[in-house]
């Protein structure tokens, strides 16, 4: 079940059900009780989940996946009895198990020096784009895939979280999405009060180590998340 407070999330556009209505593994990961008394309010956002081309799943076809009919294929059981529900954990916003959200939590622990056990019990953790990246060769970037409906549909999501959440900083994890979201908001216009930042994706190691990759996160975190 999703907060009810997502359930109308983009209701009547491209996603007419809802967005986390038809996507609920999709809605932000949050478990942070008392961001505040410690910490200002943080949105942290990844790019997006991927599956491989052998999921049994309509993922490829960007209209079947937001608007088709047959939503038993979107995220479908596995035929493993050991793992019935491994696809589903691969496209679950609280997953922990990846090393970009392993690199994001040991910064956050740095910087705190709180025990922080997982992403979401201090922030909000969220992924941009709303339909699975392919893995081809390697490159499981949602940049090859990337569709203008893919686009709208995370746009209106993340407008939309923002004003639900009202946070004080909102930190992409991925230059790319950050880019992308930047167009969409000069395209509608749309208005916040948070700031909003980027760093590179943790995921590779001459970025991650870059200044605008570790050291920027670790800057933006003491400056807007940690309460003076």
């Amino acid at each position: 079940m999703i907060p009810e407070k997502y359930s109308n999330i983009g209701k009547g556009g491209v996603v007419k059900e809802g967005i986390f209505v038809r996507f609920p593994d999709f809605a932000p990961a949050c478990d942070d009780k008392d961001w505040s008394k410690t910490h200002s309010k943080l949105i942290i956002v990844g790019e997006s989940n991927f599956f491989t081309d052998d999921v049994p799943s309509v993922f490829k076809d960007p209209e079947a996946w937001y608007k088709g009919e047959d939503t038993q294929h979107l995220v479908p059981p596995s035929d493993d009895p050991k793992e019935p529900n491994k696809y589903s954990k691969l496209v679950n916003t609280y997953k922990t198990e990846t090393r970009h959200v392993d690199r994001l939590l040991e910064a956050m622990r740095e910087v705190s020096q709180w025990v922080i056990k997982c992403i979401y019990s201090k922030a909000i953790y969220y992924n941009y784009f709303l339909r699975p990246a392919t893995y081809k060769k390697g490159n499981q970037s949602f940049k090859k895939d990337c569709k203008p409906i893919d686009c709208e549909v995370a746009g209106v999501a993340l407008c939309e979280i923002i004003d639900i959440e009202e946070p004080d900083i909102v930190i992409f994890a991925s230059k790319y999405a950050y880019d992308v979201f930047q167009e969409y908001i000069k395209k509608t216009k749309y208005e916040t009060k948070a700031r909003i930042e980027f760093v590179y994706h943790p995921s590779r190691d001459l970025n991650w180590n870059s200044a605008n990759g570790k050291q920027k996160f670790e800057n933006l975190l003491r400056e807007y998340w940690i309460k003076k």
